[in-house]
C-alpha cells in the first residue's frame, strides 16, 4: 500500500462520535461500492490508527490506502464529504512513509445470530421441523461481541446492523483484497 488519505473525525458538543463514525464510514463505503472489482472486492484498504479493542474505540482518524494514487482519487472523497466539512479534515493524498511500525489487519466480525434464527437455519439445512430445531439451541446465549464497531444502514436490506471490527497485528505485509467497507480477513495495511 503506496499511498494513504487520513480523515480526521472533529466531534462537537451537538454532534458526538459515533454518529460521525456512521456518516463518514457511510460515504466510505459507497464511494467504495463504486470503485469496486467485478467481484464486490475492492483495492483500497481502511485502517484506524486510535483503535483501542480495550475501551471499545476506533479512534478519531481513518485512512484509506491504496498501492496507487490513482485509487484514491477516484474516491472522490473531497467531493463527498463536501457536505460534512465542519465535522471532518481531510488531508491530501500522500505516499506511505518508507519506515513502519508493522502491519495491521481490520477485518468485520459477524455475531452468529439469535437462537430463532440459528434455528430456522439449521431447519431448512437439515429439513427437520422448527420445533426440533429449536431444541438444539435450548442452551444457546446470545453471543457478545466486545469489539469497536460503527452502526451501518444497509442500502440494500433497509436495516440497520452492527459492523464490529476487530485488529490483528502482523510484523509482514499480506497481499490481497478488501471488502466493500474496506476491511479484510487476510489482506494488510501499513501501522505509523
Amino acid at each position: 500500500m503506496n499511498y494513504y488519505q487520513e480523515i480526521h473525525l472533529l466531534p462537537s458538543p451537538d454532534i458526538n462520535l459515533s454518529f460521525l463514525w456512521e456518516k463518514i464510514f457511510k460515504q466510505v463505503h459507497l464511494a467504495l461500492v463504486s470503485n469496486k472489482l467485478s467481484d464486490n472486492r475492492s483495492v483500497v484498504g481502511v485502517a484506524f490508527p486510535e483503535y483501542d479493542a480495550d475501551k471499545y474505540s476506533l479512534g478519531k482518524k481513518l485512512r484509506l490506502f491504496a498501492k496507487n494514487e490513482t485509487d484514491l482519487l477516484n474516491m472522490q472523497c473531497e467531493q463527498s464529504f463536501k457536505h460534512m466539512i465542519d465535522y471532518i479534515r481531510l488531508e491530501c493524498i500522500k505516499p506511505t512513509p518508507e519506515q513502519v511500525n508493522g502491519y495491521r489487519c481490520f477485518k468485520q466480525v459477524k455475531p452468529r445470530g439469535s437462537k430463532e434464527k440459528l434455528a430456522r437455519r439449521r431447519s431448512k439445512r437439515k429439513k427437520e421441523p422448527l420445533a426440533e430445531a429449536l431444541s438444539h439451541f435450548k442452551a444457546f446465549e446470545i453471543e457478545k461481541i466486545n469489539l469497536p464497531y460503527i452502526k451501518i444502514h444497509s442500502a440494500t436490506t433497509g436495516q440497520r446492523f452492527s459492523l464490529f471490527i476487530e485488529k490483528q497485528d502482523l510484523e509482514q505485509p499480506r497481499e490481497g483484497f478488501y471488502s466493500c467497507y474496506g476491511l479484510s480477513k487476510a489482506a494488510t495495511v501499513p501501522s505509523f
